[in-house]
């Protein structure tokens, strides 16, 4: 699975995002076909040039607008040029959609309606260019994932048409509200923008998870180069990654996981009661859960009980603790634990369907274990004891084909 990661934690842009795709391969030649399709004036032009922040290479973007005077453009000016070019459609349809997140931002942040919403800065011919030519690399490449880091907040004031505004501006705050995309804090010495509204509308258009993603094979990097002179590195980079291989070879291995024990002693409920708490909890999700008699306070005899879950069920269990047990706390503490590859299959064998688990060792041999309750049922049906249908059932199921697939 081809995927594409922005790390965007030192900030992000229209143009540094466009300069690190045409630096991780996207052919130039489709930054200036979009020129032509937009009948873009002839006397703008666009160029990458190699360059560093800080001793760190990368491609920064040179823009030599024309040198008419802009005036503003409402998201309709926007929307009709886009669609009376031509641009591919899905092209068009992503474009007009970063300007739609800009324009209801806008919209909100100034109290009026979409079409009422004139745009300054981000209705140049610069922010389209690189809207549109951002959108035309998302095409080229196809990547079936897009991830992005957290992108920095900033802090300071900027000057902008409406006069002095702090950082992050507006328009920043209410798509990061809307789109719940957090913003990280930076320790850093500059005061000023370093994600812009057009940086976190890209974000918002394709983004299909704000993280960084786990067990990845980075195929290739490219690093797009901010045009502002920091104090420091200013630059964007973006990796192809592939994904489905890291699977592959992660599968064979132990993986590590943090999961939850949540436990409490109880000395005031009865063994049928007890009973039927270690149900609710292993019905509510609980990985396991073990009981075994304690001594607490004033010699009493108790019953600790431990359940272990996954972080995701961590309140939904603890619910069920404080709703169907006297218990009136719990402990609860973050464990450690290391689990080989397995998966669960049902083959078809001389016996009927049994349910077989297999698990993968780290010398990528594999062992399986039949399901007890599968035994059981076919022991009663035939009179064949349990072992006897085990040891014939391991026979016949050495003669399957592994299969390479695990997950854990």
């Amino acid at each position: 699975m081809k995927s594409i990661f922005v790390d965007c934690c030192l900030g992000i842009s229209g143009d540094m995002l466009v300069s690190a795709l045409l630096d991780l391969g996207v052919p130039y030649s489709i930054f200036l076909n979009n020129l032509s399709s937009l009948k873009i004036d002839k006397n703008y032009k666009l160029k990458f040039n190699q360059g560093d922040s800080n001793g760190f290479r990368g491609i920064v973007c040179i823009k030599n607008e024309s040198e008419f005077k802009e005036l503003p453009r409402s998201f309709n000016d926007i929307k009709n040029l886009l669609l009376e070019s031509s641009l591919n459609d899905y092209v068009k349809k992503k474009s007009i959609r970063v300007f739609e997140i800009l324009a209801e931002a806008e919209g909100i942040v100034h109290g009026n309606q979409i079409t009422d919403v004139h745009f300054h800065e981000l209705g140049s011919i610069c922010s389209i260019v690189d809207i549109v030519n951002v959108c035309s690399a998302i095409d080229f490449l196809k990547p079936d994932n897009i991830y992005f880091s957290s992108p920095p907040a900033g802090k300071g004031i900027v000057s902008t048409l409406h006069g002095p505004l702090p950082v992050p501006v507006p328009t920043v705050l209410e798509i990061a509200k809307q789109f719940k995309i957090p913003l990280m804090l930076l320790e850093d010495e500059y005061l000023g923008e370093i994600t812009t509204p057009t940086g976190i509308a890209l974000i918002a258009t394709f983004v299909d998870k704000v993280a960084r993603p786990d067990n990845i094979i980075i195929k290739k990097i490219g690093i797009g180069l901010g045009s502002k002179n920091l104090s420091r590195p200013n630059f964007l980079r973006v990796l192809l990654i592939d994904s489905d291989q890291a699977c592959k070879e992660n599968n064979v291995k132990p993986a590590y996981e943090t999961i939850i024990c949540q436990e409490a002693w109880i000395d005031d409920s009865t063994p049928e009661d007890i009973a039927i708490l270690i149900e609710r909890l292993r019905a509510a999700g609980a990985i396991d859960v073990i009981c075994y008699s304690v001594d607490m306070k004033k010699n009493r005899k108790g019953i600790c009980i431990k359940a272990i879950i996954y972080p995701k069920h961590q309140t939904l269990i603890r619910e069920v603790w404080f709703k169907y047990s006297t218990t009136i706390g719990i402990r609860e503490n973050k464990i450690s634990r290391w689990i080989l590859p397995r998966r669960k299959l049902c083959y078809n064998t001389k016996f009927g369907e049994v349910n077989v688990k297999q698990i993968m060792r780290p010398n990528a041999k594999t062992s399986i274990k039949i399901e007890h309750d599968d035994l059981t049922k076919i022991s009663l049906e035939t009179g064949i004891s349990i072992e006897e249908i085990r040891q014939r059932l391991f026979l016949e199921l050495s003669e399957f084909l592994e299969l390479d697939d695990f997950s854990n």
